[in-house]
């Protein structure tokens, strides 16, 4: 007896919200990571025979894929918005383009897979190079905390990135945005 513009007539699209949400989280933070780590300040290490060496994250090798992996990961991350909200790649497999829907999982895959390189290398780094972003921590500070917060920035940008792969598949009971309407009856 009910009506066909009840919401309850087609499924619900919770999975689709919670994925376009962890995206963007993912998006955001590891962009956040990249510029804390790229904007990590100068320090100046004294060393024992009173040569001065001034360190910034291009010394580190593994802070530089940080960013750089972090940069690629926010722009795939970009595009597999733009797929899942512009082209449909997110919606049923009859109106997503079978392109969109191969990238996706590309990108499903790659993107973690930047982030938890990025995230591995640095925190590595912070453990084989502890002796001297220690130093920083007395002299400049800001390069110490930078490098830390960097890091979990990454962290919590792989880890978004995993669960919104994994919730695009689990079928949410709930529906966020109203869903589209075929009939012209209401």
């Amino acid at each position: 007896m009910g009506s066909g513009c009840d919401a309850t007539d087609e499924a619900p699209n919770g999975s689709k919200a919670v994925t376009l949400l962890l995206r963007l989280s993912t998006m955001a933070l590891a962009l956040t990571s990249a510029v804390v780590m790229a904007t990590a300040n100068e320090c100046s290490i004294y060393e024992p025979p009173g040569a001065r060496v001034t360190v910034t994250f291009k010394n580190y090798p593994p802070f530089v894929y940080l960013v750089g992996f972090n940069i690629a990961a926010t722009i795939l991350e970009a595009v597999g918005i733009y797929l899942q909200v512009g082209m449909g790649g997110g919606g049923d497999e009859e109106e997503a383009p079978k392109v969109a829907q191969v990238l996706l999982v590309f990108f499903d895959v790659a993107v973690p897979a930047l982030l938890n390189l990025a995230t591995g290398a640095a925190f590595s780094a912070v453990v084989a190079y502890r002796p001297e972003i220690s130093a920083c921590t007395g002299t400049a500070g800001q390069f110490c905390e930078q490098v830390h917060r960097s890091k979990l920035f990454s962290l919590a940008a792989g880890i978004s990135a995993s669960s919104a792969a994994f919730v695009k598949d689990v079928r949410l009971p709930f529906s966020v945005w109203p869903v589209s309407s075929d009939s012209d009856d209401c």
